[in-house]
């Protein structure tokens, strides 16, 4: 167990906290408010560390740089190939047990072994799909 540490408790609160999946740099300028002597590689330290507990979710975005997610429960990501945003689609406790299953026999029919997942869709948002019919 890592001893305490004020900027991995500042991070890890940023990130539970937050709706947006911000990358490191974004985290950074956001924490430089309440902690004006936090450095960029403090941030990034600190993010592997969380990472690597299991105490936050690091998001490969299609779009270049890790995202990170402070929440933990089942859910599913939607990266817009437009704006970039990631959004959280909830599902229910029963629907995740239907896909984890599905998931588990895709694994086995493969002859592997499972060990967890992670669904994540890209499209348009809300928002862009809009805007894109708009300009056509």
């Amino acid at each position: 167990m890592k001893k305490y540490s004020r900027q991995r408790e500042l991070i890890l609160n940023s990130l539970r906290n937050r709706t947006d999946h911000p990358t490191a740099e974004i985290l950074y300028k956001d924490l430089k408010n309440d902690m004006p002597g936090i450095g960029i590689a403090t941030v990034y330290r600190n993010l592997a560390e969380l990472c690597e507990s299991g105490s936050i979710l690091k998001i490969k975005s299609n779009t270049g740089a890790d995202r990170y997610d402070g929440k933990l429960q089942p859910h599913i990501h939607f990266e817009c190939n437009e704006c970039h945003e990631i959004y959280d689609i909830e599902i229910e406790e029963m629907s995740t047990r239907r896909i984890e299953n599905e998931i588990r026999r895709l694994t086995e029919d493969i002859g592997a072994e499972y060990a967890n997942s992670s669904i994540y869709i890209t499209g348009l948002c809300k928002k862009c799909k809009v805007l894109v019919n708009i300009n056509y």
